[in-house]
């Protein structure tokens, strides 16, 4: 349960990286147009946004700006 966006139902693959003993990746789903779909898109919005507006340039371009 998430404290935001509620229940996600989600999908899960785990993929074992061959080249490094031990790590391992695993990606998460949501069924398309379903409510966890939409939760894991708000969710993902929120991650994708910059905390200021610049936060994408760099500190010596943001002081004189």
């Amino acid at each position: 349960m998430h404290p935001v966006v509620g229940e996600l139902v989600l999908h899960f693959e785990r993929f074992d990286i061959a080249a490094d003993s031990g790590l391992t990746l695993f990606t998460y789903t949501a069924e398309p147009g379903t409510r966890s779909a939409e939760g894991l898109q708000l969710l993902a919005s929120w991650a994708a946004t910059p905390a200021t507006p610049d936060a994408s340039r760099p500190a010596e371009d943001r002081r004189d700006a």
